[in-house]
């Protein structure tokens, strides 16, 4: 199977990320219990690039919702990372922007209230201030650390507060936080 051309991979990741806020896929390893521990979320974007120098793929993948996820042959991938400086500088800008974000949820994950951390996803995952939320409570609470029930006290808390401002918008939460200019929108 031939690598896909940048402008294919490009179109991909495109694609993947206008369908997919409803998506979320997961990488998940066993513990020794068997319990699972989640290694990576994904929403838009590419799972398992840290897998690209392993000998064997060592984790599971697994889609919360339908999903389509596009696989690459790996001895292709590393033929084009080697001889094809703007699929390799590509690549490059897409590892960045995923080490930022990890970093961001590393930071947010050392926050310690439960009203820092959605303040702080709002902040880093937002737009002007505002999160069109496209995905179950539940799902959110696990992403932040949290257990669904902390979070529904934190939002209600922070409404309270005056902190937030909670709209529904086409079936989706809209959290704006206050002084946030112009009122609750769509992205």
């Amino acid at each position: 199977m031939p690598v896909p051309s940048l402008r294919q991979l490009r179109a991909a990741c495109a694609a993947k990320r206008s369908k997919s806020a409803l998506r979320p896929e997961s990488l998940l390893r066993r513990s020794r219990s068997g319990g699972e521990i989640i290694l990576q979320r994904a929403v838009s974007g590419f799972l398992a690039e840290a897998s690209l120098e392993s000998p064997r793929y060592h984790c599971d993948a697994l889609a919360a919702l339908d999903s389509r996820l596009l696989g690459f042959p790996i001895e292709p991938f590393r033929a084009a990372l080697r001889g094809d400086e703007d699929f390799r500088n590509f690549w490059m800008t897409r590892l960045a922007r995923e080490v930022r974000v990890l970093r961001a949820q590393c930071e947010r994950l050392s926050l310690r209230t439960a009203a820092d951390r959605i303040e702080h996803y709002i902040e880093a995952e937002g737009r002007d201030g505002r999160l069109e939320l496209r995905r179950t409570k539940k799902a959110w609470a696990a992403e932040l650390g949290l257990t669904h029930e902390a979070l529904y006290r934190a939002l209600a808390g922070l409404a309270r507060a005056g902190r937030i401002s909670l709209v529904h918008n086409d079936g989706a939460l809209v959290l704006t936080p206050k002084g946030a200019r112009g009122g609750p929108r769509s992205h």
